[in-house]
């Protein structure tokens, strides 16, 4: 296959979902927001919250948000969890329960102390050298749980909330949140912020779930059918073959196809004649 066939269907896809599908995203919810205070803080909580089924994700983000008022930002700098406890304790999301999303925003709490903003804070953590974006989350996410086991000093919940909500990105998992949120915030086009656009869009991961990884698979960036980190690279790697500079740009719109059932998990030929892509799958 020629590489100028693959990127120009690619491009169409990328061109066809643009940000009037972001209904079927949880960005959605961080571009309610018009500041970017705002929505820095509303990205890393959804990111965080990026797992399972997209309308149950943004069931809990909206919860979580009419309980933080107009501002995510002014919220998480004034408040007090033994106050906010009780009042979130509908709050829940399979796994996750209220004491486990507030002890997330209470480390961000203490990081906007220091911090003009969580993109200051994050591009502190960047080093040159990291061959990836997610070296320097990695760094991010060790410094949140080293204030959480510091400074929260009220009920936490029992089981592995607080851990799901922030995986260690140096384990060998596909760390698709995270890498979801680097997207959010370093690109910018009619989708992605950009508020973080001072680090570098080259060094971005794809974001692989299941449906991105079963479309990667059926057009050949992998040959790998596994939700590892190995797949990320990979993928990662073929993209950025045909667009150095910004090769997760085809996150958002591959991912369309798989969440609003565009392409089918089996051949189906009704389907399968209108995909962008058709062309260019093996399935």
């Amino acid at each position: 296959m020629k590489r100028t066939v693959l990127q120009s269907r690619l491009d169409r896809v990328y061109e066809t979902f643009d940000k009037s599908y972001l209904s079927s995203d949880p960005l959605l919810l961080v571009r309610q927001f018009n500041k970017p205070q705002d929505q820095e803080i509303a990205a890393v909580m959804m990111s965080a919250l990026a797992f399972g089924q997209v309308g149950q994700i943004l069931r809990a983000g909206r919860h979580a948000f009419s309980l933080m008022g107009k501002s995510p930002f002014h919220f998480v700098q004034f408040f007090q969890p033994e106050q906010e406890l009780r009042r979130w304790e509908q709050f829940y999301y399979r796994m996750v329960r209220s004491s486990d999303l507030l002890r997330l925003l209470y480390s961000l709490q203490h990081i906007l102390k220091r911090y003009p903003s969580l993109g200051a804070w994050v591009k502190g953590h960047y080093r040159s050298e990291d061959d990836y974006l997610i070296e320097t989350w990695s760094r991010c996410t060790k410094e949140i749980r080293a204030i959480d086991s510091k400074q929260w000093k009220w009920t936490k919940s029992p089981g592995r909330g607080f851990s799901h909500l922030l995986p260690d990105p140096q384990k060998q998992s596909a760390s698709k949140r995270a890498h979801l949120l680097l997207r959010w915030m370093v690109r910018k086009d009619s989708v992605d912020l950009g508020l973080w656009n001072d680090l570098p869009a080259e060094k971005l991961m794809m974001p692989i779930d299941t449906h991105v990884g079963r479309l990667a698979y059926n057009i050949g960036l992998t040959n790998r059918t596994d939700l590892h980190k190995k797949t990320s690279l990979e993928v990662t790697e073929a993209l950025w073959r045909l667009d150095p500079r910004d090769p997760v740009k085809y996150d958002f719109a591959l991912c369309r196809l798989g969440i609003l059932s565009f392409c089918p998990r089996k051949r189906d030929r009704v389907k399968c004649r209108a995909c962008p892509i058709v062309e260019i799958c093996r399935l």
